[in-house]
């Protein structure tokens, strides 16, 4: 059996014993079980720090990783910690707000043990990685100007690295503390790619195409975004009207000045690139068309009806980046309705596309290629269950027709069969269609904002027993 096989699920919905799933024993016991499974692939959600509705594709930074996702337990086994208490363990909803809160308490206590034991770690740390000090830095100004964008702060706050090189000293412990949360973050987080990859897991993560305004990205390069002079967006990103809205998507996320980006060959967007693709397999390009074309919509208005579409970078940023960056695996979503550019673009530089059969099945002409990443449908889409369960009479008919089944009580079974055995590069499903689990479960609908999007998450291990698919006689 030679099929490529693969499941997405965030890590925030992996079981825990502190209420969101992290990078401690969980991921661990996923990989073994992906590996025992005869799966190749795990892909995730993005594991930068959470933005506004804590979802993982308006961050913050595009360095950073999500302090949520640090393992209390594995703090505890390093002897940084003397016991945890459980919280929340087995719940089946992440509560953001509460977690980020009983975990900064034992982190703070895990950081003055450990900048006693290694006064020079974190000053080593920052050497390696001279991005993590203007985060951290962002962090604790934010925190400073009451939660305020950072348009909003206090001059001197605003503009701080404009006039100085280093942190003021008065705030130095708490600067070094997130500092020493993206340490052990990426620490844990290394130690998890490491052992998938001794276990032939490949890890798939997935990078946003714009990043958060209210990040530090924007914060210190203004003159590369649509921001002006009174540091407000002029112009914000989103899609026009489509399957998933008839007003379009709002996302509000700064447009880039690629105009000013080419002066130095799309540095910031290139570094940014190829920082991520370093913390996995391979790395997914969320809303690739982008590069091709993006959809520019004015920041005042209410919805995406009235944009416009301008031309993006293309061949010239992906020449590029290859340059930089010979050896990347690159995936694109090239979702939606294109134009043939974006295709070429994609095909041009030989990057896997997407095939999603929740869009797909009812177009006899629209087959897959074994250049295409087949899913039952991404975070975006319903559950493939819930999807099944809002099928008209009609659809359900044209399916029967399509797969030739007979019994109406063995179709479900006959669609997950057609989307595992359908020609592919590597076929994904999320875990919830594994699962046969309905909408309840369903991670992202666009358009929306906050709960309970990003919020589901497995009560614990038991999942293992209940999944049936793939039956590996399909594939001989």
């Amino acid at each position: 059996m030679n099929k490529q096989l693969g499941v997405l699920l965030s890590i925030s919905s992996l079981p825990s014993n502190h209420g969101i799933g992290d990078f401690g024993d969980s991921c661990y016991r996923f990989i073994d079980w992906l590996s025992e499974n005869k799966y190749q692939y795990w892909q995730v959600l993005p594991i930068n720090p959470l933005g506004p509705g804590y979802s993982p594709y308006m961050s913050t930074c595009s360095h950073a990783l999500e302090y949520r996702y640090i393992s209390l337990d594995y703090l505890v086994k390093q002897g940084l910690l003397d016991h945890v208490p459980s919280h929340h363990k087995h719940c089946e909803e992440v509560d953001f707000y509460d977690v980020g809160n009983f975990k900064k308490k034992h982190l703070w206590k895990a950081y003055l043990r450990f900048n006693k034991a290694h006064p020079e770690t974190l000053h080593k740390f920052k050497f390696r990685e001279p991005w993590v000090n203007e985060y951290a830095t962002f962090e604790v100004f934010k925190e400073l100007n009451d939660g305020k964008t950072w348009n909003e702060w206090k001059e001197e706050d605003l503009n701080y690295f404009k006039n100085h090189n280093n942190p003021p000293k008065h705030l130095l412990k708490k600067i070094n503390f997130v500092i020493f949360l993206q340490y052990i973050a990426l620490k844990q987080w290394k130690a998890i790619l490491n052992y998938a990859r001794k276990k032939d897991i490949k890890i798939i993560c997935d990078m946003p195409f714009y990043v958060g305004f209210d990040g530090v990205e924007c914060w210190l390069h203004r003159d590369q975004f649509s921001i002006n002079s009174d540091n407000k967006l002029f112009e914000v990103g989103g899609v026009g009207p489509d399957a998933f809205s008839d007003v379009g998507q709002l996302w509000g996320t700064p447009i880039y000045n690629f105009e000013k980006m080419k002066e130095d060959n799309y540095h910031l967007l290139i570094e940014r690139v190829g920082y991520l693709a370093k913390l996995c397999d391979y790395l997914r390009l969320d809303h690739f068309r982008a590069f091709d074309t993006y959809y520019v919509i004015p920041a005042k208005d209410e919805d995406a009806r009235f944009g416009q579409w301008k031309l993006g970078p293309g061949h010239e940023f992906f020449n590029l980046l290859y340059k930089e960056y010979p050896d990347i695996n690159l995936i694109a979503e090239d979702l939606g309705d294109l134009r043939p550019e974006v295709l070429k673009l994609r095909d041009d530089f030989d990057l896997p596309g997407m095939f999603i059969c929740e869009f797909t099945i009812f177009d006899l002409n629209n087959l897959s290629t074994n250049r295409q990443i087949v899913y039952p449908g991404t975070h975006d889409n319903e559950t493939l269950w819930g999807w099944y369960q809002n099928l008209n009479e009609a659809q359900l008919q044209f399916i029967e027709k399509r797969l030739k089944v007979s019994n109406r009580n063995k179709l479900y079974d006959e669609i997950v069969k057609y989307i595992f055995t359908i020609p592919s590069l590597m076929t994904i499903f999320q875990l919830q269609d594994l699962l046969k689990l309905d909408n309840k479960t369903r991670m992202n609908s666009p358009g929306t904002i906050g709960y309970p999007n990003w919020t589901w998450k497995l009560k614990d291990f038991s999942f293992t027993k209940k999944i049936k698919y793939p039956d590996y006689s399909w594939f001989k």
